[in-house]
């Protein structure tokens, strides 16, 4: 027996839309017949100005009723009684007595259909902003006659948007449900889009069994998940599913950012687009042999011969004096600007407070760094999170950090090495582009203030890698406008800073901690990890 949250409420709200028309008719100058059809509505008739107001009421109540509200199921069941009180106090017609009934009776049996309830905070907000209007427009009345008017009827619509508004925003996750996902994360078959769920500003929901969860933001009432769900592949649907009722509830509209081909299904009925993939390398089969490979391995003879070396450290072992300088490397990379991202990028930059970040850093000649980069791991996978480099250190320098990981990542049995991602690919490969393609190309480069697509593209395309679909994830092409707000939001503002330290010390697995990796060291030479200038430095000596 289908659930009645999912029955069609569609005939329900045209019909809300038709009598909002039908109260602006007065307003509209219309024929005398469509005056007295209007009066179907309105049981008398109604000034211009009334009628405007009313019927937006009307018609910001069809769509809360498209949307599923309960508060606009109350708000029609209030109108309902109150002309039926009007008939049975003679005050209206008699024979609006039998519609009025049925229209009742109709709302009545349609009830459960109704499952997003005016969240707490709205109706508080609500009624704050009724009794200060009801006060302006008493304190009013010795003014103009129709100043007390507009703002009754100004009011209702404030009211009416407050209580049919979704959900405000969450807020991200606390310490436990965190560290739950990070043992999540952490279990082995983990996607590479898993640890992007730590980020700090997120919210959780979790499958029924507590196995898998997803973390989202809720921004303009889109809550924007980010990627697949994390954790048990046999608990991800039911993720999906706590998800997506979720959303029923509050009002949201559901969307996924990063989503995996594999789990698309999961998401029906809701709609996707494939939007780019992400570029993956697999160790086992990476080498620097071989003409496709020349630029890459030239990039990295060009730093060896530059007289720059290279180490790997957890993130959490960097010494003050180390994480200070790399920090630095930072803000000079990004000009000052602050850290950004969502689907693919994890906050607090070598703070330490996510468990099993791997940092590769390249110094100069001279010992200080000049470069760097932060890896995420899930699982067995490695995902690039952070890539800076100074301004002025050798070219070749980010090259040599992502073979220096590769190589890690080999020696320590990751598989794969996740990098970028390669935002519509398919556009950037094409030769002979058609005019949409073209336009779309265009459009693809008013992004290059905040990101440049095509040069991190051609960039990732040198390592000859593999490349995983990702896809957009939506409710209705009706919220396209707000969906890509809540996008370029998510992805370029500022993170929220909140919360303390998710561990210190081990690295959460599934079941129980393990320590986490100690530093990289190379092949040829010693090195302590803790500083930034000691003797000797790890040096790389060549392309493998």
């Amino acid at each position: 027996m289908p659930d009645p949250a999912d029955r069609p409420v569609l005939p329900l709200a045209a019909a809300t839309a038709a009598v909002a028309a039908l109260v602006a008719v007065p307003a509209t100058g219309a024929p005398r017949w469509l005056d007295r059809l209007s009066l179907l509505a309105t049981g008398r008739p109604l000034a211009a100005a009334h009628a405007v107001l009313l019927a937006l009421v009307f018609a910001l109540v069809a769509r809360g009723v498209l949307l599923r509200r309960r508060a606009a199921w109350y708000g029609l069941l209030a109108l309902v009684s109150t002309g039926l009180l009007a008939v049975l106090a003679g005050e209206d017609a008699p024979w609006r007595l039998p519609p009025l009934v049925a229209a009742l009776a109709a709302l009545w049996t349609l009830r459960d259909r109704f499952t997003v309830r005016p969240h707490p905070k709205r109706v508080r907000a609500a009624v704050r902003a009724g009794a200060s209007l009801t006060l302006a427009a008493t304190v009013l009345l010795g003014g103009a006659s129709w100043l007390p008017g507009v703002l009754g009827m100004a009011g209702l619509l404030v009211l009416v948007g407050m209580l049919l508004a979704p959900a405000p925003a969450p807020p991200p996750g606390d310490d436990a449900e965190r560290a739950l996902v990070a043992r999540l994360v952490a279990r082995s078959g983990s996607d590479t889009l898993a640890p992007f769920a730590l980020r700090r500003d997120k919210t959780y929901v979790f499958s029924p069994d507590g196995r898998a969860a997803i973390g989202y933001r809720v921004m303009f009432g889109m809550a924007v998940a980010g990627g697949d769900p994390v954790g048990d592949p046999g608990s991800r649907e039911a993720a999906v599913r706590a998800f997506l009722a979720l959303c029923r509830r509050t009002g949201w509209r559901p969307a996924v950012l990063g989503a995996g081909t594999a789990l698309l299904p999961a998401w029906a009925p809701l709609r996707s687009f494939g939007y780019g993939d992400e570029v993956v390398v697999h160790p086992s089969g990476f080498t620097l042999a071989g003409r496709p490979m020349r630029n890459v391995r030239q990039a990295v003879a060009r730093t060896a011969n530059a007289g720059v070396t290279s180490e790997i450290v957890a993130e959490r072992d960097l010494s003050p004096d180390l994480r200070a300088a790399l920090l630095d490397v930072a803000s000079r990379s990004l000009g000052g600007a602050a850290e950004r991202g969502f689907s693919m990028n994890l906050d607090e930059l070598l703070t330490g407070h996510h468990p099993g970040a791997l940092v590769a850093v390249a110094y100069g000649p001279d010992g200080p760094p000049i470069a760097f980069q932060r890896y995420v791991t899930s699982g067995r996978a490695v995902s690039l999170d952070a890539m800076r480099r100074a301004p002025g250190a050798p070219n070749g320098v980010n090259e040599l950090l992502i073979v220096e990981m590769i190589g890690y990542a080999s020696e320590h049995g990751h598989d794969p090495v996740s990098l970028n991602f390669a935002a519509f690919r398919a556009l950037l490969d094409s030769r002979d582009r058609s005019v949409p393609q073209k336009l779309g190309y265009q459009a693809l480069h008013l992004l290059d203030p905040l990101i440049a697509v095509e040069s991190l593209y051609l960039f990732d395309k040198k390592f000859r890698p593999a490349y995983e679909p990702r896809s957009i994830v939506f409710r209705s092409w009706f919220d396209m406008g707000r969906l890509a707000a809540a996008l370029l939001t998510l992805e370029f503002a500022p993170p929220r800073r909140t919360g303390a330290p998710l561990i210190a010390g081990n690295v959460p697995v599934h079941g129980g901690t393990r320590p986490a990796p100690m530093a990289h060291q190379r092949r040829r030479g010693e090195g302590d990890p803790g500083r930034p200038t000691p003797p000797p430095r790890p040096r790389h000596t060549g392309p493998r």
